[in-house]
């Protein structure tokens, strides 16, 4: 069963981890919204997996568990226990944004959110130092069994809640993002139940799945986002005249556009238009200028 757990804790984390860096580089490219709202979960969770599963290996490892780092090991725990408030907090921000209240009652659902995250921080906490005692080391070991497993229960309420108003939802996106939440975290509650009575002796916990499943599946949407967006369909350029009246492009810049979405260097533009490449340079700025964007992906969605 050992080997079953770390299996599946090394896939969730390698999967989480990639999920996470190509949606930096997507945002790094294109700052687009959606990668960094997926981005600004993403980030805590794959940052909790990861430390969990060194911690992981640092428990069972004999040779560090025998040398002069035992000291790691707190380490890793106190990191685990800050990151998992801060994943439940974001996840909290990003799904009350899914839900269909105007601004003043999403930031009342939100103060209710934090609120119901801090009494069960309390009692948690509370419940920890009862159990361990005066044990500093039993009582992070007793943390790390019982913070994510009694803390994600406000994402389980959040998930029913959603479920009762999912049909006024009138936004496809978030429509769909709401139905990927609720099939992560409707079964967040049996989740808590097990992690904090049968696997209270074990790093691995099912509580991990429900955010791995719901950043699996918004990354998945993001994939879908940035290819429909960013591909190079070059259809949307061939009304001249629109794009010239909206951006005030001239002559010489609408040329370069669509060799700039096909994706030629500038000096490869420069030959097609028999001008040099510092002319295309300067022609791409002012292209880049008028529009506000910063690169041809950008330019890409911009034009679409």
């Amino acid at each position: 069963m050992r080997i079953v757990f770390d299996a599946i804790q090394f896939i969730e984390t390698s999967l989480l981890f990639s999920a996470f860096l190509f949606s930096a580089i997507i945002y790094a490219r294109t700052r687009d919204s959606l990668a960094k709202r997926t981005l600004f979960f993403l980030l805590p969770i794959s940052a909790v997996l990861f430390i969990s599963y060194m911690y992981r290996i640092n428990q069972t490892n004999t040779f560090i568990a025998d040398s002069n780092m035992q000291w790691l090991s707190p380490l890793f725990a106190l990191l685990i226990i800050g990151l998992i408030m801060v994943s439940i907090f974001a996840i909290s921000y990003y799904v009350i944004q899914l839900f269909p209240l105007n601004k003043k009652q999403k930031r009342r659902a939100l103060v209710v959110s934090v609120f119901l995250v801090s009494v069960l921080l309390i009692v948690t906490g509370a419940l920890v130092m009862f159990i361990s005692k005066a044990d500093l080391s039993q009582a992070i070991t007793n943390a790390l069994w019982a913070f994510y497993p009694l803390c994600s229960l406000v994402l389980f309420i959040q998930a029913i809640t959603l479920l009762f108003v999912y049909k006024k939802i009138d936004d496809k996106k978030n429509k769909r993002m709401a139905r990927f939440y609720i099939i992560a975290f409707l079964p967040q509650l049996l989740f808590s139940v097990v992690d904090f009575f049968v696997l209270k002796n074990s790093v691995f916990q099912f509580t991990h799945l429900s955010y791995t499943l719901f950043s699996l599946l918004a990354f998945v949407y993001l994939g879908e986002h940035f290819f429909k967006h960013y591909s190079r369909d070059t259809r949307a350029l061939q009304d001249t005249a629109r794009l010239k009246q909206q951006f005030a492009l001239s002559e010489r810049e609408l040329e370069v556009i669509p060799l700039l979405v096909e994706g030629m260097s500038n000096q490869k533009i420069g030959e097609h238009l028999h001008i040099s490449v510092n002319t295309v340079k300067s022609h791409v700025n002012n292209i880049y200028k008028k529009l506000e964007v910063s690169n041809r992906l950008q330019l890409i969605n911009r034009l679409g």
